[in-house]
């Protein structure tokens, strides 16, 4: 009994630590070509989340030309929906977008189209955009604390977007190494 109850003790203490260095965006370094902890094949296609259709709710692989109103057909046929504009309808989703459908009973489905949370975004191997992320979203990249994400928001701000993930070099505190280290979550704006 004795032996079972110090095997549950170290097997917690090894899933709070897993989650502490997880949260932390701290962890062991991934190997290359492995940098999620579950892959959709991406080979032919974006990833959209859907949310808030019961039983159709998820993480979806679909055509690189895929819109939004192929996920409207596919999560709701023949309903009526409510967009700002029909040509939203039009528009072209991409890597990490999130279709959000909310339904009242006596109005008609209001949809909303959003990115993915940067947390969802790690996890699932999807660029993050430097230009939109919040001060917590930097927090958890590796070497990025709430004094450096601090500066690189205010750096935005002051000093307009970052065209390559370089750019964060202008930052204080920020330096090769540090942006060698980010790079794989920003693939798409690397410039060298």
């Amino acid at each position: 009994m004795r032996e079972r109850a110090h095997l549950i003790a170290l097997w917690t203490l090894a899933v709070l630590a897993s989650t502490v260095l997880v949260t932390k965006g701290r962890g062991l370094p991934l190997t290359e070509g492995g940098s999620t902890a579950f892959l959709l094949d991406r080979s032919n296609g974006v990833r959209v989340k859907v949310t808030g259709i019961q039983g159709k709710s998820g993480v979806y692989c679909l055509p690189e030309d895929a819109v939004l109103k192929s996920v409207i057909i596919m999560a709701y046929r023949g309903l009526t929906a409510n967009a700002s504009k029909s040509s939203d309808f039009a528009t072209r989703l991409k890597d990490g977008d999130w279709v959000m459908f909310e339904r009242d009973a006596s109005e008609p489905v209001k949809i909303s189209l959003k990115t993915m949370p940067a947390t969802e975004r790690i996890l699932l191997g999807i660029p993050l955009d430097p230009a939109t992320m919040t001060e917590s979203e930097w927090e958890l990249l590796p070497g990025i604390g709430p004094t450096l994400a601090r500066r690189i928001v205010f750096d935005r701000q002051y000093n307009g977007g970052f065209r390559s993930i370089r750019d964060l070099e202008r930052v204080s505190g920020i330096g090769k190494v540090t942006v060698d280290k980010l790079e794989r979550y920003f693939p798409n704006t690397v410039t060298h």
